[in-house]
């Protein structure tokens, strides 16, 4: 059985019970770090060490604790609580500085006209495009540039044969291109430059399960028989693909800089 649909849109930060990405704190820390190439890119679009980075909806830092440790200064939003608090938590361990803030991309409360940079990684997707292009135009400081990274599978043998069997138990699991377009026209900036690139990490079983475990329509989507059933599957088809390598494309779009 699949669970109702986990969107966010319209979710009081209030209600932490709307917001199922409290669910997924612990297990986000399973998830493989971005390539370094990612971040040093995102590092350059940004201007570099001192410059002032916003990551909107950050999750647990995948992305705004690398770019702390390349000497930006990171402002992590996210509407997840819990998330945040792990978040915080990972920089204190890290000796990073970084400003976290309780707070949704649509209405970030911060100041305008501000950052070099402002980026949704894998949170496209779940923001309302017309408010949240809105924000984070009203946010970026003259020159500066919104950047997106929006990961897919791979093509490969195990990932097809995983991406087919999540999208049996979960056909609400099958990708639509989450609304890059639309939320640079909202910001009133048009997309420059795109660059893909390739992440592939092998996993053992127990971090196989907990990646999956990680993933929205996978972990809190499905039932506990379904999703049981779901990971010895996948087991399944690690072994009989020579072990788990989680491959991803990842592609990071770029807009021109705000005038």
């Amino acid at each position: 059985m699949v669970s109702p649909a986990v969107a966010r849109r319209d979710a009081p930060l209030s209600d932490p019970s709307r917001w199922v990405f409290n669910r997924l704190a612990g297990a986000y820390g399973s998830r493989p770090p971005y390539p370094a190439a990612l971040v040093e890119r995102l590092a350059a679009l940004a201007g570099g060490p001192g410059a002032r980075a916003l990551d909107a909806g950050a999750g647990t830092g995948h992305l705004a604790l690398p770019l702390a440790a390349r000497g930006l200064a990171v402002t992590a939003v996210e509407p997840a609580r819990a998330m945040l608090e792990v978040l915080e938590a990972r920089a204190r361990a890290e000796g990073l500085a970084l400003t976290a803030r309780h707070a949704a991309a649509e209405e970030t409360g911060l100041p305008g006209r501000s950052f070099g940079l402002a980026v949704l990684a894998d949170a496209a997707q779940w923001v309302d495009p017309p408010r949240a292009g809105a924000e984070l135009a009203r946010v970026l400081a003259p020159g500066g540039r919104l950047a997106f990274v929006v990961p897919a599978f791979a093509d490969t043998p195990f990932m097809r044969a995983l991406r087919a069997r999540i999208e049996a138990a979960n056909p609400k699991a099958r990708p639509h291109p989450p609304p890059v377009d639309a939320i640079a026209a909202a910001a009133g900036v048009r997309l420059e430059g795109r660059e893909t690139f390739r992440d592939d990490v092998r996993l053992a079983p127990d971090a196989l399960d907990a990646v999956l475990r990680s993933l929205s329509y996978v972990g809190p989507a499905l039932g506990p028989a379904a999703l049981d059933a779901l990971l010895a599957d996948a087991r399944a088809l690690a072994a009989a693909h020579g072990g788990a390598a989680w491959a991803r494309e990842l592609t990071l779009a770029w807009t021109a800089p705000r005038r």
